[in-house]
C-alpha cells in the first residue's frame, strides 16, 4: 500500500507569493485522488513539490523515504500546454521514452521493450497510429499517448496535471477506465482536476486546496457545498447531476 506524506510543506516563489501554506497531508493508496481548487490555489505546485521540481520547506515522504529517492517509481504527465508538440517524434517513439528510466547507461531498447510499447498502444487504442508524428494527433489522442508512456514505465505512482483539458469525451472515457484499472492493480494516482461535475465519478479521495488544505479525505465526505464555498467562494456553482 502506497503512502504520500506531506508535513508542514510550504512553497514561496521568487515574488514572495506563498503558493502553499503549511500543507499537512497523508494520501493512502491504492487510490485515484483528485486535487481541486480555484486557479492559483497551488494544485500543480503540490505535485511539483512532491516531484522535487519546486523548492519547499517542510518534509515530503513516499513510502517512508524522501520523495527524491522515489522518483523512478513516479510517472508524471505535465499540463499539455507545457509540452512541445512540434518535436519531430513518432507516437511509438514517444511512448518508448517511458522505458528509459529503467535502462542502464548507454543501453538500447530491446525487442521485449518494444513489445511493451505496442501493448500499451493497444490499451489506449492507438496502435494504428504508432508511426504518426505526435504533431498530427488530436488533443485527446496525444493525451492517450502520454498515458501509454506511463504504462510502459510501470511506475507505482502516477501524477497527472489537468489530463482532461482539451480532450474529447471518447479519449476521456478511455483514460479514466485505464486509470481505474491501474488503481485496482495497486497504483496510487494523483490528478489535478478542474471539472467539478466529474469529481464524484472519478475520485476515491479528494484534496481541496486554496494555498492551504481546505479539506482532504474520502470524496463522499469532502465534496460538499460548505467546503466548496471555503475553497472557491460563496458564488460557487456545481452541476452534480442532482
Amino acid at each position: 500500500m502506497g503512502m504520500i506524506e506531506c508535513k508542514n510543506v510550504s512553497v514561496v516563489y521568487n515574488n514572495e507569493v506563498e503558493a502553499l501554506h503549511h500543507i499537512d497531508l497523508a494520501i493512502k493508496g491504492p487510490t485515484i485522488t483528485g486535487i481541486i481548487g480555484p486557479n492559483g490555489s497551488g494544485k500543480s505546485t503540490l505535485l511539483k513539490a512532491i516531484l522535487g521540481m519546486a523548492q519547499f520547506n517542510g518534509e515530503i515522504n513516499i513510502d517512508g523515504v524522501t520523495s527524491k529517492k522515489f522518483l523512478k517509481k513516479i510517472a508524471y504527465v505535465a499540463q499539455k500546454s507545457l509540452i512541445d508538440l512540434s518535436f519531430p517524434i513518432t507516437v511509438k517513439e514517444c511512448v518508448s521514452l517511458g522505458i528509459l528510466p529503467s535502462l542502464g547507461l548507454f543501453k538500447r531498447i530491446k525487442k521485449a521493450d518494444w513489445k511493451r510499447v505496442e501493448k500499451a498502444l493497444d490499451i489506449v487504442g492507438l496502435r494504428e497510429q504508432e508511426q504518426r508524428q505526435i504533431s498530427a494527433l488530436s488533443g485527446g489522442q496525444f493525451q492517450r499517448v502520454l498515458i501509454a508512456r506511463c504504462l510502459v514505465q510501470n511506475a507505482d505512482y502516477l501524477f497527472l496535471d489537468e489530463p482532461f483539458v482539451g480532450v474529447d469525451m471518447i479519449s476521456e472515457d478511455i483514460i479514466i477506465k485505464i486509470l481505474k484499472n491501474l488503481r485496482n492493480e495497486g497504483k496510487t494516482i494523483l490528478i489535478v482536476h478542474h471539472d467539478l461535475s466529474k469529481v464524484k465519478d472519478y475520485f476515491d479521495q479528494l484534496v481541496m486546496l486554496n494555498s492551504k488544505v481546505i479539506a482532504a479525505g474520502a470524496t463522499a465526505e469532502v465534496f460538499n457545498m460548505q467546503n466548496l464555498k471555503c475553497a472557491y467562494g460563496e458564488n460557487i456553482f456545481v452541476d452534480r447531476g442532482e
